[in-house]
């Protein structure tokens, strides 16, 4: 394994070999967060699996701007670059999702070729904002003023973990959130609050493989029927996860994404 500081200065790592799969983590989480699919995809794949701009090592830019999607995915893009990539296989969490959608927009010549992409627990927004985002933008927002950023952490670990089992899972995740600057999280969150995806006609014909949590934050039907308007897309529907399905759900999520990855890796080869 190595850690790599490119492109507008991500911390990434980098592990594995083969064709390149690209892991994107969600609000308040890292890079590293994906080691239960590291384990599993980097012994067939060579994974990439960055932090995202103010999230784990990688420093929140100076300037003091709004963040938008599109800066979290040109960061993104920017690190691809550097890497000299011919093409990649993207994986987007929650954050990383609209991230990953992000850049299925951006066309430039230094970028390698996006071979499929999965989404988890991720759905793009219009302008007309679900009142469950409304509530909740605004409740940790108040939550982050009043109590701090790890009170949010703790209401979220307890949220996504609720089972007595998952005590590891839950101290994982606030401590991951007590080490964010809080000025990242707002400008994240703000970010996922004010984006609203207009895809170029063309941008989602490649495979996407649609991986829904049966409790998660958003229902199953919005992603049904997003997947219903992709024509190359399939979702399978994960039972008994909530929002944190990458660690809830590890080995099905592992075999779902090995499948996908080697089917469209074969299809990849011989067109």
């Amino acid at each position: 394994m190595r850690t790599l500081e490119t492109g507008r200065g991500l911390h990434c790592l980098d592990i594995g070999q083969g064709e390149a799969v690209l892991l994107l983590h969600g609000l308040g989480s890292c890079g590293h967060d994906w080691e239960p699919q590291i384990q599993t995809l980097a012994l067939h794949y060579r994974i990439i699996a960055p932090d995202l701009r103010g999230h784990g090592l990688s420093p929140v830019p100076h300037g003091g701007k709004p963040w938008r999607m599109t800066d979290l995915a040109q960061d993104v893009a920017e690190l691809l670059s550097a890497l000299e990539l011919d093409s990649v296989h993207i994986v987007g969490f929650s954050l990383g999702g609209m991230v990953a959608l992000e850049l299925t927009q951006i066309q430039r010549a230094d970028l390698p070729r996006i071979a499929s992409l999965c989404l988890i627990n991720s759905l793009p927004l219009d302008a007309a904002r679900p009142p469950s985002l409304v509530f909740t933008y605004w409740l940790r927002r108040a939550i982050i003023a009043l109590f701090g950023l790890g009170a949010v952490g703790r209401m979220v670990a307890g949220k996504i973990f609720p089972r007595p089992d998952q005590e590891r899972l839950r101290n994982s995740f606030i401590t991951q959130m007590q080490q964010m600057s809080k000025s990242a999280y707002l400008a994240a969150l703000d970010a996922i609050y004010h984006w609203h995806w207009r895809p170029r006609a063309d941008a989602l014909s490649l495979p996407v493989l649609i991986l829904a949590a049966d409790q998660d934050y958003t229902p199953v039907e919005a992603k049904r029927a997003f997947a219903a308007q992709l024509p190359d897309c399939r979702l399978e529907v994960i039972a008994d996860s909530r929002h944190g399905t990458p660690l809830d759900q590890a080995s099905k999520v592992n075999a779902l994404l090995l499948s996908f990855l080697r089917q469209n890796i074969t299809s990849t080869e011989t067109r």
